[in-house]
């Protein structure tokens, strides 16, 4: 009788859609530490950010390619927000490498603050990033190359060309 008041639910992550991710270009990849109150505090970006989350859950899996953009006077990270007061409209560093494990607590997160992988080059389908970040007003730090690959006649640019051609021009490298 006692295991009839058992209810089990088998929890297994989505499958982490790296759509936006065409080519790696070598390892392009550094470390930072997010903070997930970022992701929670506004309740009308949760899809954007959340690959599975309702109010029931005691877990989500943020979604892999969202924009990263650093908290004023903190060394951590949140999602990209050009509305943001905190910081996070300013210089995306990178896309998020792939999606993270959130556990919540009665009291907020079991890890707030955990370090993931953040993409700073790399050729993406800007199309395919969790949600829409107008490039032609956004400041893009690193290498990013957008390839639309449902375009009629498919071809490459630089996403931010004002970091490229700073880029091409740099002669103070010395061999």
């Amino acid at each position: 009788m006692a295991n009839q008041m058992v209810h089990t639910v088998a929890k297994t992550a989505p499958k982490d859609d790296q759509s936006w991710l065409i080519n790696r270009i070598t390892d392009g990849v550094r470390e930072a530490q997010l903070d997930l109150s970022t992701f929670t505090n506004d309740k009308s970006h949760e899809n954007d950010y959340f690959a599975s989350i309702t109010d029931d859950d005691y877990e989500a899996w943020t979604k892999s390619g969202i924009p990263l953009a650093q908290i004023t006077g903190t060394n951590n990270y949140g999602p990209y927000d050009p509305n943001a007061s905190d910081g996070r409209n300013g210089t995306i560093i990178g896309f998020l490498e792939s999606q993270v494990h959130v556990q919540f607590t009665r009291t907020g997160f079991e890890d707030q603050y955990p370090t993931v992988g953040v993409r700073y080059m790399g050729v993406i389908d800007k199309k395919n990033l969790p949600y829409t970040v107008d490039f032609s007003k956004a400041k893009l730090e690193g290498l990013f190359l957008d390839y639309d690959k449902g375009a009629a006649a498919p071809h490459v640019t630089v996403l931010n060309p004002a970091t490229a051609a700073a880029s091409a021009s740099d002669t103070s490298h010395t061999a």
